[in-house]
């Protein structure tokens, strides 16, 4: 879905103009009914024009909206000819990287103006630019060459992003394909040759200007061991034999197979794995194996034809487990999970095996809720872990860790070369028992400790316009209007949990306490979406009957149709603005296009994800589970059926 962007005060300005007033005249309401008519068809030329006509009045309410007014024209102005100047500084930039001989700076320079362009295309056209983006290619060939994969994966995440939102959506295919390739190669080597790949981040340090990184830690090469603990043959056989019978394209056994074993050639072919499994640098074994996969590769689909595919899948994993066993000597979990990992790649972008080391944090993300000390983390530039924010009212909060702290070590082990993941699962444990976190901070000469209690965490997915503070039991007290004259309301909803829903009514309780609401903003940006019962609810608030949204298979047969009640839709009376953008996907797909269907709001923003898809989650075993795209979503009908709702999931090339 696109939509123009418009500013946080031209939608107050819309919510404010759409409420009545008590001393409006009549040509006040009619005015102000064309504008929210005109939002509402998405006409925003309209718009624009009708708020250069405010109708004239001294009521206290008409003279506030036309201060306001006029503020938001002179900083969109502003802002026009800011965004201008930056552009211009931009594309210098770029043209002095080049002459340096940068590229790497250089494309960082161009994506950097073409964000800054209202035509993506115009900067994609201009000479000097189009110079980069072939030498840039170049560039990432001679790195690969080179084998140094992460300058080169650089390189190719700003192709790829460069040409996105451009008319060349068949060059952001094939950049994303080969990018694609590059990261898989790189999570190799993070799992199983953390100090090759250590090296590399030295290099590209050095290549980007930027501060190396630590030294390398050898306790970094142990990281895989548990990645692959747990991990047995039926978990993975049972994974994909329910990949064959309920992903919704019908995979067939042949390329689930093909999948994995070209994942064990991958493998194979990645000689840097040596420093971590020694057996791959004897040549004769080393040969064995190579046979024995490709072999497989060659014969499995001829075996398919004749046999059922999970007995040849079956076959197939006990004659590598055997061969491996007799030349390289792979542990048995890596095999399985590269394997599982690549069969899962023919699927699609939103399928894949929970593996045991994964079922934790999956549980975490669906609940909003887990036991550890409240951090949020990242991946600096360096390959380090740092600390996003911590949570407000979590351990880590009151025990003093800060925005861009760099985690050490946890426990005394250190973190260097550690995933995201491996961070959370070292920092994450029982409630009550201790965590020792080392940090180093900028501004402190060495490394300091905080020894913190873990407890219950609560992910806030709700959230209001201006925190206020926290209550005694360190949660957010939030303000809830944007306009607090006017009594416009604002929910910022970050995911769609299980406790979304009735965190959303209890905010509009906590609004109602101070005054009715005479609208709202719900804000849905960077929403990647979550759980479907929790999306249904909520479209549900605003919408009092009709489909809320229906699910059917790639052939179109409707699978089901989740309708409103009319009992629940407790906000369908008060003007609403949703705003999208970009990061908007899924459940936030679903009720945005479900409120614009049936009228009930307007909706703002950019383009949305595309997530228009439904997945289910199996489970393989006690600890694992497997997670399928099972059906694709449609909207509601906007003419009351007489023509069939919108699909929105993003297709190869759309």
């Amino acid at each position: 879905m696109k939509f123009k962007q418009a500013s946080p005060l031209l939608l107050t300005a819309i919510l404010f103009v759409s409420t009545p007033l008590l001393s409006q005249t009549v040509s006040t309401s009619q005015w102000s009914t064309r504008v929210w008519s005109a939002a509402s068809n998405g006409n925003w030329d309209a718009v624009n024009s009708l708020l250069k006509e405010v109708p004239k009045g001294e009521e206290d309410t008409l003279v506030a909206f036309r201060e306001h007014l006029s503020d938001f024209i002179s900083h969109r102005d502003e802002q026009i000819e800011d965004t201008i100047a930056s552009r211009e500084e931009a594309l210098q930039e770029m043209s002095t990287h080049v002459a340096e001989g940068n590229i790497v700076k250089a494309m960082q320079s161009v994506v950097k103006a073409q964000t800054l362009s209202d035509n993506f295309d115009d900067i994609m056209l201009q000479e000097d630019v189009q110079k980069v983006l072939l030498r840039a290619q170049e560039e990432i060939e001679i790195q690969l060459e080179e084998g140094n994969i992460l300058t080169a994966q650089t390189m190719l995440f700003y192709l790829r992003t460069f040409y996105e939102d451009t008319s060349r959506r068949d060059l952001h295919d094939v950049w994303s394909d080969k990018l694609e390739q590059v990261n898989l190669q790189v999570s190799l080597l993070r799992q199983y040759a953390p100090r090759h790949l250590h090296s590399l981040f030295v290099e590209r340090a050095i290549v980007l200007g930027d501060d190396e990184p630590e030294e390398f830690n050898p306790q970094a090469s142990d990281n895989w061991i548990e990645r692959v603990d747990g991990i047995d043959k039926n978990m993975l056989v049972r994974a994909i034999d329910l990949a064959t019978g309920e992903h919704m394209n019908d995979v067939s056994w042949t390329e689930l197979i093909s999948g994995g074993l070209e994942a064990l050639r991958t493998l194979q072919a990645v000689p840097a794995i040596s420093e971590t499994f020694t057996n791959i640098t004897n040549e004769e074994a080393n040969a064995v194996w190579h046979a024995a996969v490709i072999e497989e590769i060659s014969s499995s689909s001829e075996y398919v034809k004749h046999i059922p595919g999970k007995r040849v899948l079956i076959q197939i994993l006990n004659r590598l487990l055997d061969v491996n066993q007799a030349s390289v000597k792979l542990p048995e979990g890596v095999i399985l999970r590269e394997f599982g990992d690549g069969a899962m790649s023919k699927l699609d972008r939103y399928s894949g095996i929970i593996w045991p080391d994964e079922y934790r944090r999956f549980e975490q993300q669906t609940k909003g809720r887990f036991v550890g000390v409240g951090i949020v983390i990242k991946e600096n530039n360096k390959g380090e872990i740092t600390i996003s924010n911590p949570i407000e009212g979590a351990p880590a909060y009151y025990g003093g860790v800060q925005p861009e702290d760099v985690l050490v070590s946890v426990n005394g082990k250190s973190a260097n070369g550690w995933t995201l993941n491996d961070a959370v699962d070292r920092i994450t444990g029982p409630k009550g028992t201790a965590v020792t976190l080392t940090l180093r901070r900028e501004g402190i000469d060495k490394p300091f400790d905080l020894t913190l209690t873990r407890d219950t965490i609560r992910l806030h997915s709700v959230q209001g316009w201006w925190k206020e503070g926290l209550d005694e039991d360190g949660q957010p007290e939030w303000d809830w209007f944007v306009d607090g004259d006017n009594k416009i309301g604002y929910i910022k909803l970050t995911s769609f949990s299980e406790e979304s829903y009735t965190d959303i009514l209890a905010a509009i309780n906590e609004m109602q306490k101070i005054a009715p609401p005479n609208g709202l903003i719900l804000d849905l940006r960077y929403n990647p979406g979550g759980l479907l019962p929790s999306a249904r609810k909520i479209a549900n608030l605003f919408v009092s009957s009709g489909t809320i949204v229906s699910g059917e298979t790639a052939t179109g047969e409707e699978l089901f149709r989740m309708r409103a009640l009319p009992n629940r839709a407790y906000l369908s009376e008060l003007p609403v603005v949703i705003l999208i953008n970009q990061g908007s996907a899924s459940a936030s797909e679903i009720v945005s296009g479900c409120v614009q269907a049936h009228d009930a709001g307007i909706i703002v923003g950019q383009r949305s994800w595309g997530k228009g898809s439904v997945q289910t989650v199996h489970q393989v075993s006690r600890e694992a589970n497997v997670k399928l795209t099972t059906q694709y979503y449609r909207l509601p009908s906007p003419d009351s059926g007489k023509t069939p709702g919108r699909l929105v999931h993003k297709r190869r090339g759309s």
